[in-house]
């Protein structure tokens, strides 16, 4: 995505309000073609649609005039948020421990829970004298761990960035148990759970992408994860691969660094060739290849240590390619893809680590799973492969229904 391009994306988009003139950016393709038709047009009422992280500025300048109070509180207003909620602590919303969310121990009572995006809403409502307002967010029970904002407005899970996530032309869609390598873990943006994975990883048979030089201090000062105080055996394979990560890496696929990150300074990946406004999820990266000669993805989604369950195209990769996947994510996460119509693969490994709201041991807890597919020799995995084939067709077949097609294609 280009720097010009990138303002179509941070704003905030609106559509069938009486008194407000709608943007031009609000007519890009994949609003009127994919998001808005994915939603039935949200039958022609009252809509926004906020395609960013965070406060919603844009909001803070929008008063409307009585007649059309009147009728918005008549027919309703719909907020589409197509990014997860940053979501912080009552007394720190908008100053975040990872620049734009807080991660937390999974001990938080929800009553003292914030979301930056509720509030830009819940400020817009006040000054508005709604009474009739729905926000759609990707966040799985974010009126659960939200309730703070109940008395202001419905907050419901309706996902539309997977809905309209992107269709995945995969060259060879044979279904093939002929793979040499036990993993796959594909990271762009720098989060500690991606690292840490990363690190206990890289000396597994697993091909992975990680760019970032280690920054203990980081590491070892996380509100849910003890690095110098879990059980040895995770402790010392994590040293292990973080000096791996540092003295071999960066570990790229097709997209190449010649030198590893500074974290801190670049959390999103940038060289001569890859700038701050590329997006995979967006341009999606040719990778078939790698995927091919594995049997398992370990999917490191973008948030891990929250509350809310979320998943994103990340977890739709390894269904593309018919391959069974371990998620690190929120809680229920899984739970939440089962709803979605997918299947996972408790009848071949120990999947209770998607209800662990703890999230040191929700890790931990991962860790047992990769070992246990570490102690199976490569034939074993490629006669397991075999028997997860229906529920493997079943997940690649539901991507088709879940998607919204907006090129009518997908079922040709």
């Amino acid at each position: 995505m280009s720097e010009e391009d990138l303002w179509i994306w941070n704003k905030l988009h609106w559509y069938n309000f009486p008194d407000l003139e709608e943007l031009p950016a609000s007519q890009d393709e994949h609003l009127t073609k994919r998001i808005l038709p994915s939603v039935n047009f949200n039958n022609n009422n009252p809509t926004y649609i906020y395609l960013w992280n965070g406060r919603i500025r844009e909001l803070e300048k929008i008063n409307h005039s009585e007649e059309t109070v009147a009728y918005l509180n008549k027919v309703g207003v719909t907020f589409y948020l197509n990014e997860p909620l940053c979501i912080g602590h009552s007394n720190t919303t908008g100053d975040h421990s990872l620049i734009f969310y807080t991660e937390f121990d999974g001990t938080e009572d929800p009553e003292n829970l914030r979301a930056d995006e509720l509030t830009s809403i819940r400020y817009y409502i006040i000054r508005n004298k709604l009474t009739n307002v729905t926000v759609k967010t990707c966040d799985y029970d974010a009126g659960k761990f939200l309730p703070y904002y109940a008395k202001w407005m419905k907050v419901e899970c309706e996902d539309t960035f997977v809905r309209n996530a992107a269709m995945v032309n995969v060259e060879d869609d044979s279904f093939s148990s002929d793979f040499n390598k036990k993993f796959i873990n594909l990271n762009w943006r720098w989060t500690p759970h991606r690292n840490i994975i990363a690190a206990y990883l890289v000396n597994s048979s697993s091909t992975i992408s990680f760019f970032y030089k280690t920054n203990l201090e980081r590491l070892t000062s996380l509100p849910w994860f003890d690095l110098n105080n879990c059980p040895k055996e995770y402790k010392d394979r994590i040293y292990e691969g973080l000096s791996t990560i540092d003295d071999k890496g960066p570990f790229c696929l097709d997209v190449q660094f010649d030198n590893l990150i500074d974290s801190i300074a670049e959390p999103y990946p940038v060289n001569t060739t890859v700038d701050s406004y590329l997006d995979p999820s967006v341009e999606p990266i040719t990778i078939e290849k790698f995927y091919k000669d594995i049997f398992c993805d370990v999917v490191t989604e973008s948030r891990f240590a929250q509350p809310t369950a979320n998943y994103s195209e990340k977890s739709h990769q390894p269904m593309w390619y018919k391959k069974p996947f371990i998620v690190m994510a929120p809680p229920k996460t899984l739970q939440y893809l089962r709803e979605q119509g997918f299947q996972t693969f408790s009848d071949f490994w120990d999947e209770s680590y998607d209800l662990c709201e703890n999230h040191q041991e929700r890790l931990f807890k991962i860790f047992e799973v990769i070992k246990y597919i570490e102690s199976k020799s490569i034939e074993e995995l490629r006669v397991m492969h075999e028997a997860m084939k229906p529920v493997l067709l079943h997940n690649h077949s539901q991507l088709r229904i879940n998607i919204y097609d907006w090129l009518g294609s997908s079922k040709d």
